[in-house]
């Protein structure tokens, strides 16, 4: 009964163990065969060799699989574009508990992860010996674009580093919690338009601006401090023109607002009511026009198509920064909604009189009987 029991553990064992798929580059490593699965122990004593003279840096893959491998995009080309153009690598089909075997051979390890933007959270240290396991945010999209996306930003940490590192693609434990996060998409102005940022300072997006009805080419931005940069600087749009659009943004620390002002074009300045939000959000608006004063009965104006800008004015903020949720330029009562209310308050006053009219209505209560003494009213002339 015993022996029952002890090759049932065993059996359970072999099931509970992970075999997942591992492809290592960076460093020469030893070829295996396709359909041989590489026991734990023996990819532990692997892992312990290159870490003598490298650093070992391990993107984990949540539910990567050998099909993961053949995928390919809309465009028919792999989702691995980048990591198929790395030398020299190897690629085990089977591997037997890699994350295990990792933790094990590595006595210093830490733990990191790729943002949404493909950005490393913390960066990396390169330290021979020491072992970097980084995780990826998933999101809702399908697996080839998630795929592609994280060859992208696999790609673009190794040009980072300059030291000897061997590099591990493999999945997951099962036991690892999967860290999803709501991925922004891109606004058509950030696409199709202008995409203008400074570091963590300030960012702005539009597909088009006009000055009356000229379209103007916007070919850089720069940005000019203040003497309390920490409250205010001055924004510059160069111009197909040769003239700049400028504008400046000021913080009030009082409701914690950040303000658009004084803009102004070819010696003209436009009144830009409104133009605030606060500094977790970012303002945006579908369509907005900017006026000048009347100069001899004469309004010059500016048009902006898809506008989108933010001034965090805060050093947490990591550059090239995600917009904020949106604080849109249209009020939560616009003219229309005004008029409606309006409209529907006159018809419920309507509404309501007539009812009381017709609950007020009284009928006769007395009527002639033919039977009965006949009804007399007296009548005097006056």
């Amino acid at each position: 009964m015993l022996w029952k029991s002890l090759i049932a553990l065993c059996v359970i064992g072999v099931a509970l163990a992970e075999q997942t798929p591992v492809f290592i580059w960076g460093a020469n490593s030893p070829s295996k065969p396709s359909l041989r699965t590489v026991p734990q122990a023996e990819f532990q004593e692997q892992l312990a060799t290159l870490l003598k003279d490298h650093m070992v840096v391990a993107f984990v893959e949540n539910g990567l699989s050998n099909r993961d491998f053949m995928c390919t995009n809309a465009e028919a080309k792999s989702c691995y574009a980048q990591l198929q153009g790395v030398s020299p690598k190897t690629y085990y089909t089977s591997v037997e508990n890699p994350a295990e075997a990792l933790r094990t051979a590595a006595q210093k390890r830490e733990h990191n992860s790729i943002d949404a933007n493909g950005q490393l959270v913390h960066p990396i240290k390169c330290e021979v010996g020491s072992a970097v396991v980084v995780s990826f945010e998933d999101h809702a999209d399908s697996r080839a674009s998630t795929l592609q996306s994280h060859d992208n930003a696999i790609a673009a940490i190794s040009k980072q580093l300059d030291c000897n590192v061997a590099y591990l693609y493999m999945a997951a434990p099962s036991t690892a919690p999967t860290v999803q996060r709501r991925v922004r998409r891109w606004t058509a102005a950030e696409t199709t338009g202008y995409r203008f940022f400074e570091g963590n300072q300030f960012q702005i997006t539009f597909t088009n601006v006009m000055y009356n009805t000229q379209p103007l080419k916007v070919s850089g931005m720069s940005l000019s401090n203040s003497t309390t940069p920490n409250t205010k600087f001055s924004v510059s749009l160069a111009t197909d023109t040769g003239k700049p659009i400028t504008f400046d943004i000021s913080y009030s620390s009082v409701d914690g607002y950040y303000t658009l002002s004084n803009a102004a074009y070819d010696g003209h300045q436009f009144r830009t009511p409104g133009v605030n939000a606060p500094t977790t959000f970012s303002y945006a608006c579908g369509n907005t026009t900017w006026y000048t004063a009347t100069v001899q009965n004469v309004v010059n104006k500016m048009t902006w198509s898809s506008l989108q800008l933010q001034a965090p004015f805060s050093a947490k903020v990591k550059e090239n920064f995600i917009f904020g949720d949106s604080w849109d330029c249209v009020g939560f009562v616009t003219p229309g909604i005004l008029m409606g209310l309006f409209v529907v308050v006159i018809l419920l006053v309507i509404v309501f009189l007539g009812l009381c009219w017709m609950m007020d209505i009284k009928t006769m209560d007395r009527f002639d009987d033919p039977k009965g003494k006949t009804i007399t009213i007296n009548a005097s002339a006056e």
